[in-house]
């Protein structure tokens, strides 16, 4: 299940000629330098985590224009099957009985989802035993044991590591928009049993998997190779090595303004450094500039400020720009 997206981070905001940089940043390490310069008795570990909590707090303020990042969810043909599975009650491990699973390489089922039947759900597949002929899936089979046959399909998926939130995508096979963010009620009042298979329409977001990794469950499910363009936003990583820098387009001098509020009241009234009056007025220019910097956003990314049913023309699987749309009456 291979996704490629542009890189997130922007290390000194290098441009693409390689010297010439979009924004003017200050590095990690010299943004700890100017924080520990406004009250000395700060070690660097503590100021590094003034900043941190500063930069995600005005991360989490909006949907940044410099966290979003385009990819594409390439969807495989699976591999046929063969044979038939013996699932039973209460039990993660599946038998198969002639089947053809692999646990590695370009056949490998690992990460798909299986069922025994329509009425089953799907269940992830998390590790195979090739010479016992075994699938271990992800929660226990809770219907009647049975022998017989079997889905493999890749109905869930992840968009990368970071992923935070699906802004659109679309299915550049049938040429139409596909309706993202959609609660799994919704797909779960469109086909209960997840009878239909063949060229996806919707992205529900299913919960987070065990590692944390964001996941939708396409539908219909796809039957075979399909590629679906999309952006999302992104929640970037604490800034750790020195050449780290915040993502493009969230000025770091405003973080070490944050931090420099937070760093003036450190150890109370007991430091020399303490000065609440400072902190209250870097605190004050902290909101002054992030109101600024969001402004600014505004400007590259409306999605924050527009409102919308998110149903309007172009948001939905079947809108009229679609190719599906211009050559049926819809």
């Amino acid at each position: 299940m291979p996704v490629v997206f542009s890189n997130p981070q922007f290390p000194y905001q290098v441009g693409p000629n390689g010297s010439q940089a979009y924004v003017t940043q200050t590095n990690y390490r010299q943004m700890l330098s100017e924080v520990c310069l406004w009250n000395p008795d700060l070690d660097p570990q503590t100021a590094g985590r003034m900043i941190n909590n500063i930069y995600r707090r005005v991360v989490d303020r909006r949907s940044w224009y410099g966290l979003k990042v385009r990819g594409n969810l390439n969807i495989s043909t699976i591999p046929t099957q063969t044979g038939t599975a013996t699932v039973t009650n209460g039990s993660n491990i599946v038998q198969g009985n002639g089947t053809t699973w692999a646990s590695a390489g370009p056949n490998s089922v690992v990460g798909f989802q299986f069922r025994s039947s329509f009425s089953g759900p799907w269940q992830t597949i998390v590790s195979v035993n090739n010479a016992l002929q075994q699938l271990t899936i992800d929660t226990p089979y809770g219907l009647a044991t049975r022998t017989g046959g079997f889905q493999i399909q890749e109905a869930f998926a992840t968009l990368g590591s970071n992923i935070k939130y699906l802004l659109w995508a679309t299915n550049v096979q049938q040429g139409w928009p596909i309706e993202v963010n959609v609660p799994i009620e919704t797909e779960n009042v469109w086909d209960t049993w997840r009878t239909s298979l063949g060229w996806t329409t919707m992205f529900g977001t299913r919960a987070p998997t065990p590692d944390g990794q964001f996941q939708i469950e396409m539908w219909p499910t796809p039957f075979q190779s399909q590629v679906f363009p999309f952006e999302a936003y992104i929640q970037p990583p604490d800034m750790t090595l020195d050449q780290d820098s915040p993502v493009a387009f969230i000025p770091s001098d405003l973080i070490v303004i944050g931090a420099i509020a937070d760093a003036k009241v450190f150890s109370g009234r007991g430091s020399k450094y303490y000065d609440p009056v400072v902190s209250a007025a870097k605190r004050a220019e902290f909101n002054e500039r992030l109101e600024a910097a969001e402004n600014a956003d505004n400007m590259l990314d409306q999605r924050d400020v527009t409102w919308s049913y998110g149903f309007e023309d172009g948001r939905v699987g079947f809108g009229p720009g679609s190719f599906y749309g211009q050559s049926h009456d819809v």
